[in-house]
């Protein structure tokens, strides 16, 4: 049917000239290129939220104000336990290298190496370091074993460091680390891993590295290390699928700079608008290479086919036919593909997903233009033109299918002889979709983005089992005047706070400028632990203020408390970074602080890294659903008007939902958790999903209006358009399928999931539409020029030709 094909005047005049297409499309792939070196990187969790988030912007009121960012956190363990003259050695000399390191503030390092003990005498507050040289409390020498003796001593009877700065059990010990800047966190990580590195340890003591600095400081390094693997192998595997299916080396090339064009401008665009590169874009190069690989093999496939029922066929006429034999599925196909990654882009809340999605549509669109003009130019260039092996006639000129088309004809007829049988099986399917999808349920952990052998996800386990935890939540206090926090009403309240939320799960301890008063208080009172408490005389704790900047540096408390006195931040520990615990958490807290805390003189808001992680990962609980009935209803929609039918838009979705819902199924019953990059895979398996469908009712219209929808006729789908579908299919699936080698947990379900959409709307395509469509004969699949007598006997005619 190709040589009747009537060549539109904008390809017979755009292919004319084959060398200026290609000046011109290269062209655009090297300026757009150009703008690679711009790329940046942004690996931190606060890029999942919208910078307009009132949880991000008083997490950045309270850096600001209390001169705080997410620290990395540098953990000693030693079994035996920390409090040894070698293990304060070493946490002294660690301490001393983190402050000289130029990405670290050295004002805002934390340790047992640089932090005070506080007691009193009738003389008045002594205040020293736990390691310095000359004390009046400690008698020992700083290096020797009974110091080590008296500090485990002096912090067993201080509460504030029990669990937040040492392990309660006391084998663990912290140095936190502020960044000086979060954009150089890789830098910062990557120094405090080599000084710990050349740092010599006592045998049996361990150190870790964690936090969030350092979270975010490694998964640059890491994605950067994953992706030089993946986008390699997923090029690899695409050319091994192209040159299987094809044997040619013409076939096997061509596509290849169609993914290199499409790929290079989409990042490079990516670049010139200041987009950055974020975690999950990871996956974007790999889908790109996956979708942008269809086209062209639908475009070489009907060339390929034209020279085979044409073999003395001029070669640019041959390109100019297999291009306008293919330009209208090609270009639906991308229409709707480019709808799905705008749907999920339009519906996103979190950025990165926001520039997945929309950059994601820009490929395709890319990877449309190129297959349509710079693929046709290079075949038509190709000096050779000879017809792959796959695609020659038999040497006996005999009609003999090929094994492929053998294996196509014979699920053709399994399908189309039992129609009803195919369409029951697939409602069985729609059902148990339905079952599974309802057991999905939402989590997320940020450390789960490594993978379980990474030194940074053992570090995160081993520092939260040792300690309070690592993951701060902070609650910022704020009274409405100067002195305001010298109130012991106002106090109380804040202790009452911190105790209510020291009851709740994962929580860990809980720090305070009241934690500072009371030891304060008691150390006055020559320690007498009765007087660990609050005074009841604002005076007093006034005074308590002045004594301690009498006797120490009065800046020590500038993380817990302001220059006025006005506002504080209780910081609290949790061991757990789970959406699933922070969804009871943070509203448990929210709620005791509107009900028992807040009132016209005091107010207090919860914010800090797990709020901000908590509030983002919200937006995928809310949306997700949203998201994919955007996509859904998007795709069915430009299905109708492409088809210009109701029904045939409906007909498109079938195979689109069936895969969905299926995919949702193998989640619920599996207990994958609907997570950042799994709420991602919908909308994207969405728009590839309904390329299969559309180019089969394409195929399947062009049947039914020239030989009418019987058994007999639709089987002239399978060796041609089932035979393009099959590459095409093992090319997408065989794209996604490489990332389930990541080395990035989140990928590994990304790119699995996508590629069990896929399969199912593949084989659905191949199966389920035929048998609607024999059993339904939909007006929109057939011609109203001939009666269905008169296209069953056309039909009987055609299927001779495949028996």
């Amino acid at each position: 049917m190709a040589s009747n094909t009537q060549i539109p005047k904008w390809i017979d005049r755009s292919l004319a000239y084959p060398w200026l297409l290609l000046v011109l499309t290269m062209g655009l792939i090297a300026a757009s290129a150009s703008f690679l070196p711009r790329l940046s990187k942004d690996t931190s969790a606060d890029a999942f939220i919208d910078p307009n988030s009132s949880a991000l912007i008083y997490k950045d009121k309270v850096e600001q104000l209390f001169s705080l960012t997410d620290p990395i956190v540098i953990a000693v363990i030693d079994q035996n336990g920390i409090f040894n003259a070698e293990n304060l050695a070493l946490l002294k000399q660690l301490s001393d290298g983190v402050k000289q390191l130029k990405y670290v503030d050295p004002d805002r390092v934390t340790s047992l190496a640089t932090e005070n003990n506080i007691n009193g005498t009738a003389e008045g507050l002594i205040v020293e370091g736990f390691l310095d040289s000359d004390t009046e409390h400690f008698k020992a020498p700083a290096d020797s074993e009974q110091r080590a003796a008296e500090i485990r001593t002096a912090i067993e009877d201080f509460p504030l460091y029990q669990g937040s700065l040492v392990g309660k059990a006391g084998t663990a010990t912290l140095i936190v680390a502020e960044i000086l800047n979060e954009d150089e966190a890789q830098l910062a990580y990557d120094a405090v891993v080599e000084l710990v590195k050349n740092t010599p340890k006592p045998e049996g003591t361990v150190v870790h590295i964690a936090g969030e600095g350092a979270v975010a400081g490694f998964l640059s390094t890491y994605i950067d290390r994953d992706a030089s693997r993946l986008n390699p192998m997923a090029g690899l595997i695409i050319t091994i699928v192209l040159l299987i299916g094809f044997v040619s080396l013409r076939a096997t090339l061509l596509p290849n700079i169609i993914v290199a064009g499409t790929v290079l401008g989409s990042f490079g665009l990516m670049a010139a608008s200041g987009t950055s590169f974020y975690v999950i874009t990871n996956g974007l190069v790999v889908n790109l290479i996956g979708i942008s690989v269809a086209d062209s093999i639908h475009i070489l496939s009907a060339y390929y086919g034209i020279q085979r029922a044409q073999p003395s066929i001029d070669k640019k006429q041959a390109v100019k036919l297999a291009v306008a034999s293919m330009w209208r599925p090609v270009s639906l196909t991308s229409i709707t593909t480019i709808t799905g990654f705008l749907a999920l882009s339009a519906s996103a809340t979190m950025p990165p997903v926001q520039a997945f999605g929309l950059y994601g549509a820009l490929g395709v669109a890319l990877a449309w233009l190129y297959s349509l003009t710079l693929l046709p130019a290079l075949m038509i260039l190709w000096p050779s033109s000879r017809i792959p092996l796959p695609f020659r006639n038999n040497k006996n000129h005999s009609d003999k299918p090929k094994a492929v088309e053998r294996l196509l004809n014979g699920f053709g007829k399994a399908v189309l002889h039992r129609p009803k049988l195919t369409i029951a099986i697939g409602a069985v399917a729609f059902a148990i979709g339905i079952i599974g999808a309802a057991q999905v349920k939402v989590d997320e952990d940020r450390i789960e983005n490594f993978q379980q052998s990474e030194p940074v996800y053992i570090a995160d386990k081993a520092i939260n089992a040792a300690t309070d935890g690592i993951y701060n939540l902070d609650i910022l206090v704020e009274t409405d005047s100067n002195g305001g926090l010298y109130n012991p009403a106002t106090l109380h309240k804040i202790a009452d706070l911190q105790q209510y939320i020291e009851s709740l799960y994962s929580v860990g301890g809980s720090t305070s400028i009241v934690d500072y008063i009371k030891q304060l208080h008691r150390s006055v009172n020559e320690g007498n632990k009765n007087f660990y408490s609050i005074p009841d005389d604002p005076n007093l704790i006034a005074q308590l203020f002045f004594l301690y900047s009498a006797s120490a540096d009065p800046t020590d408390f500038e993380e817990e408390i302001d220059y006025d006195h006005r506002q504080a931040l209780i910081r609290v520990q949790v061991k757990e970074g789970k959406y699933s615990n922070n969804k009871i958490l943070i509203p448990s807290i929210e709620r005791y602080i509107e009900e028992h805390f807040n009132s016209p003189d005091i107010q207090a808001t919860v914010t800090g890294r797990v709020a901000v992680n908590y509030h983002w990962i919200k937006g995928i609980d809310q949306s997700t659903l949203f998201s994919i009935i955007i996509s859904f209803i998007c795709v069915t929609a430009t299905a109708m008007l492409v088809f210009k039918s109701i029904s045939a838009g409906l007909l498109a979705a079938t195979p689109v939902g069936l895969a969905i819902l299926l995919v949702y199924a193998v989640m619920g019953f599996s207990g994958i958790p609907l997570g950042v990059s799994t709420s991602m895979f919908a909308a994207i398996a969405i728009g590839l999903s309904i390329d299969f469908a559309i180019h089969t009712l394409d195929k399947l219209r062009e049947i039914g209006r020239e030989y009418g929808l019987s058994a007999e006729s639709l089987m002239a789908f399978y060796p041609d358009t089932g035979r393009a579908l099959l590459l095409n299919f093992i090319a997408v699936a065989g794209g996604f399928g490489v990332l389930m080698s990541s080395e990035v947990p989140p990928l590994v379900k990304f790119g699995g999931l996508v590629a069990v959409a896929v399969s199912v709307a593949f084989l659905s395509s191949l199966s389920l539409l035929p048998s609607l469509a024999l059993w339904l004969q939909p007006k929109a699949l057939l011609s109203d020029n001939s009666s269905t007598e008169e296209r069953q006997a056309e039909g009987d005619s055609y299927e001779a030709q495949y028996k």
